[in-house]
């Protein structure tokens, strides 16, 4: 692609974001920053912009770009119903099988509603197709399986206080493992967990069992009672992008690795992230992707590299709806109560990360001439963050670019 020369314009702006890095107390290589200006075709400002640095939830960017390059934005994750016996009379003669897909958004209808506005697939509507079915009455057990995974429920290099952060990790899991919405405590048992609350809507409607739930995996002759299927994949990158939710990465990015015909594992997905990502032009030699969600010591990423993601995804059919699924400056998300004012306000849209050492903003913003600009900045410091002055530097830069004539 040729690239234009800079304007002074443009000048002036690369020293004005210098101005406020060297300013603040993440001058040097505390700060990755890199923006591109899609309207002229030509980088604006980099600073450091391939230094690798802990991106914090950013990696949510890498995970969101493979899930629409794999599965497109249409698609739908599917999770099945099974029995081990015969149907007869509206009495099951074996057990079910409750087998996890994958589907990070299977919740009752109250945490549905509590925490992502009613989306997501509800667990009385698994119910309501097995009793449409005719099933009245299940001589055996029911049981959750959740064998399209592995069953480590964590990410590699995760701190032991990471549990706050995100419940175990299932290919089978209601609530997303939660006892209650907004509740840290979650069950240690996702698949046993999931089957309990499913028997309770069964029971509900009137189906009767006469053994508690427990866990197994379905037997190969086992037949489909009934199958639901997930909100379309964009609906799903959302529900993780706006509240930059850690559980949805991380079980979409298992579901990554099944879907490319891998064990559903942390590093089998994030492989397919890589692969993925390499397919649209990403270039992340360097970078270092060990979970999906970004919790983990060991992820890292350059501005460049985080800003490449955004650029050649907003070049494809589905970078809209990646567009669309991030949080709005003074609007939404994590971004709710940032930038509630100014020239970003309502027009900066960006992914927050933000960790205990790092904090980052990557996004996209019009300025004022109505460039389309793309941005990345990454930010480190150790032993600890000063998070604000972090969020302040990041906002101050985005105004900025909001504000410019490039």
């Amino acid at each position: 692609m040729a690239v234009a020369p800079a304007t002074a314009n443009a000048a002036s702006l690369d020293a004005r974001i210098e101005h406020l890095i060297a300013r603040s107390q993440f001058g040097g290589s505390r700060t990755g920053l890199a923006v591109f200006d899609r309207t002229a075709g030509r980088y604006l400002a980099i600073h450091n912009g391939r230094r690798q640095l802990r991106p914090g939830s950013n990696v949510k960017l890498a995970t969101s770009a493979a899930l629409f390059i794999r599965f497109g934005p249409s698609a739908r994750l599917r999770t099945r119903v099974m029995a081990s016996g015969p149907l007869s009379g509206g009495t099951l003669n074996g057990s079910l099988f409750f087998v996890g897909g994958g589907d990070p958004s299977l919740s009752t209808k109250p945490f549905a509603r509590a925490v992502h506005g009613g989306g997501g697939t509800l667990v009385s509507e698994v119910a309501a197709a097995i009793r449409a079915r005719g099933v009245q009455r299940v001589i055996g057990r029911l049981y959750g399986d959740e064998s399209a995974f592995d069953t480590r429920r964590t990410g590699p290099l995760w701190k032991p206080s990471y549990w706050q952060d995100c419940p175990p990790i299932s290919a089978l899991s209601v609530n997303e493992d939660l006892f209650s919405a907004g509740h840290p405590q979650a069950s240690s048992n996702p698949p046993l967990f999931a089957a309990q609350i499913l028997k309770k809507s069964l029971k509900n409607r009137g189906v009767v069992f006469q053994k508690a739930p427990r866990v197994r995996v379905h037997p190969h002759s086992a037949w489909v009672v009934a199958s639901v299927s997930s909100p379309h994949i964009s609906r799903l990158v959302r529900q993780m992008d706006l509240p930059s939710d850690n559980y949805y990465a991380e079980v979409l990015t298992k579901t990554l690795a099944v879907h490319a015909g891998l064990r559903g594992t942390t590093r089998n997905g994030t492989l397919t992230t890589r692969r993925s990502l390499r397919r649209i032009g990403v270039k992340m030699r360097g970078a270092s992707l060990m979970d999906g969600s970004g919790l983990s010591l060991g992820d890292h990423m350059s501005a460049r590299q985080i800003l490449s993601i955004l650029r050649r995804s907003a070049r494809r059919p589905w970078g809209y709806y990646l567009h669309a699924a991030l949080p709005v400056a003074g609007v939404s998300g994590t971004l709710r109560d940032r930038m509630r004012s100014g020239p970003a306000h309502g027009n900066a849209h960006a992914k927050t990360g933000t960790l205990n050492t790092a904090s980052a903003l990557s996004g996209y913003v019009r300025s004022v001439n109505g460039h389309r600009l793309v941005f990345s900045i990454v930010q480190n410091r150790r032993p600890r963050l000063d998070v604000l002055a972090a969020h302040r530097l990041q906002d101050a830069i985005v105004q900025l670019l909001a504000g410019s004539r490039v």
